[in-house]
């Protein structure tokens, strides 16, 4: 019955301290301040997880065609040069205000880090309290799919051979 006692007790003590933790504001929501270091681990390992997990069924179609790198090459142009850039070109201004800021494209982190199923899946579903929105509303699976082999291919890609696979259009 003790026992019992000290965990209601101690969940009573822990259920207020957040209540005023959250109602004097003691965490701050602002995209201009960081997180607090346990706060980005957290965040991490649960995205990463979630990732992961929620990816393992998606099918993809074989992506190593290099016909289909300019069929990306001009969605990509369309969609995500705004927060991510593209060779030659900068992200919009206002992406650099996002918090966490974008993922860099560019530099081929992002491609060895994730599989062609996990981009797809991010991809299709966005990221929640990231800016990253879920695309698969707006866009067919294929375009989806060929977006990625395109991806897949961006940080190799110079600038005026990422125009000649665009088109001229630039954002």
């Amino acid at each position: 019955m003790k026992v019992l006692l000290a965990i209601i007790v101690f969940l009573a003590v822990a259920a207020g301290a957040g209540a005023v933790f959250v109602w004097f504001g003691c965490f701050n929501v602002s995209a201009r301040v960081p997180h607090w270091d346990i706060t980005v681990e957290a965040i991490e390992v649960l995205r990463d997880r979630s990732i992961i997990v929620n990816s393992r069924d998606v099918k993809t179609p074989p992506m190593t065609d290099p016909a289909l790198a300019p069929k990306g090459a001009a969605i990509y142009n369309e969609a995500c040069i705004p927060c991510h850039g593209a060779p030659g070109i900068s992200a919009r201004p206002f992406s650099q205000g996002l918090y966490p800021a974008p993922a860099n494209l560019l530099s081929g982190s992002i491609q060895s880090e994730w599989e062609y199923g996990q981009l797809y899946w991010i991809v299709e579903n966005g990221l929640k309290l990231t800016g990253m929105p879920s695309f698969g509303s707006t866009y067919e699976k294929n375009e989806i799919a060929v977006v990625i082999a395109f991806v897949r291919r961006l940080p190799k890609i110079s600038p005026g051979e990422y125009e000649r696979m665009a088109g001229s259009r630039k954002e």
